[in-house]
């Protein structure tokens, strides 16, 4: 099997996080039969600066000619609002990537560093967040009116939340988990109330999952106080940006943290889901993990290789009973660069792939 992957390493660390999200899929590629090939397609801040578009034309092009895509983060200090953050909208738009999945997992080595108490924690923290990622307040239907007026309009289509709550479902289905929530806010808002008439519409065809609606507000509590509880939640646009927020503070650092925007079947991103932090740029001590593990996720829902991908999560379990990166420091640790723990994490990899 042979894939093309596009690569866009944006600003501040998305280089320095991206080559070693290369590093591992060159090992995959090298000790399995898929085989990758990467075709760089710049964007962002720094690009935006040079030409005066964070998206160029041929970057695009690039993208939509390959299997996936490999991003690492946008954005640089004194440049216009939007200047560069816009081209992973223009990316989510133009590719309709209406999936945006977030998978937040506790790894046992990194319990240390939850911030809840072990009462808390429970039986483990393992949530998979299903955001719809082209609708809502997201949209960019709104704009700035007289008299120091501004507006955004929450826009739910039938169609939007059917595919969403259906990827959803089907989601919870293949990863065995026993059951779905709905994360809305129907008592006061219109387009959550159809959302949550849609979410039990189709959830008459999945009798084998166990159901329940949460108000995003009550939500954001249960989140703290019995994050065991949930396995797939799905959410609109905003709601999802935040509580998936919300839940990768629980698992030690941001930069654990990995991302997917999805058209099952189609060209989808992968991305970490921390910004590009430029006042660490350079200084070796990023995290890479959350780039990996969306490699992991590459494999698992654009190439169909989930064991593939479970090699990665495991190998990047090992690497953490080792060695952290500066995020996850801890006295009876070696702090290892972005770089040290890229390294780690390829000679877990290999050494598994080997057998």
């Amino acid at each position: 099997m042979k894939k093309i992957i596009a690569i866009t390493k944006g600003d501040g660390i998305g280089p320095e996080v991206v080559n070693e999200g290369i590093k591992i899929l060159e090992i995959i590629s090298n000790f399995t039969d898929l085989q990758i090939e990467f075709k760089e397609a710049p964007a962002g801040g720094a690009v935006w600066m040079n030409s005066g578009d964070n998206l160029p034309k041929k970057s695009f092009e690039t993208i939509k000619k390959s299997d996936a895509l490999l991003f690492g983060a946008v954005g640089l200090p004194g440049l216009p609002q939007g200047a560069a953050e816009s081209a992973i909208l223009k990316i989510r738009q133009g590719l309709d990537l209406y999936v945006n999945l977030r998978p937040i997992k506790l790894y046992e080595a990194l319990k240390d560093r939850c911030p809840l108490k072990e009462e808390y924690i429970g039986k483990g923290i393992d949530i998979s967040f299903v955001r719809e990622n082209t609708e809502g307040l997201y949209a960019n239907i709104g704009g700035f009116l007289r008299n120091e007026v501004a507006q955004n309009l929450m826009v739910y289509t039938r169609k939007g939340c059917e595919r969403i709550i259906r990827f959803a479902y089907e989601f919870a289905r293949r990863n065995k988990h026993q059951k779905i929530t709905s994360v809305d806010k129907a008592n006061i808002l219109k387009p959550s109330q159809l959302w949550r008439e849609i979410f039990h519409e189709i959830g008459d065809e999945y009798t084998d999952l166990q159901k329940e609606d949460i108000y995003v507000d009550a939500f954001c509590q249960w989140l703290i106080r019995k994050p065991d509880s949930f396995q797939t939640v799905v959410t609109g646009n905003l709601f999802g940006d935040i509580i998936s927020d919300e839940g990768a503070f629980l698992i030690g650092s941001l930069g654990m943290a990995s991302s997917g925007n999805i058209n099952p079947g189609k060209v989808s991103m992968y991305e970490p889901i921390h910004g590009s932090a430029p006042d660490i740029a350079g200084k070796g001590i990023a995290n890479p993990i959350g780039t990996i593990l969306s490699c992991k996720l590459m494999l698992q829902e654009s190439f169909i290789l989930p064991e593939l991908g479970k090699e990665i999560e495991i190998a990047v379990e090992e690497a953490l009973k080792e060695g952290r990166t500066k995020d996850l420091e801890s006295k009876d640790f070696k702090t290892l660069s972005t770089q040290e723990m890229g390294d780690l994490i390829s000679l877990k990899l290999k050494e598994r792939l080997k057998k």
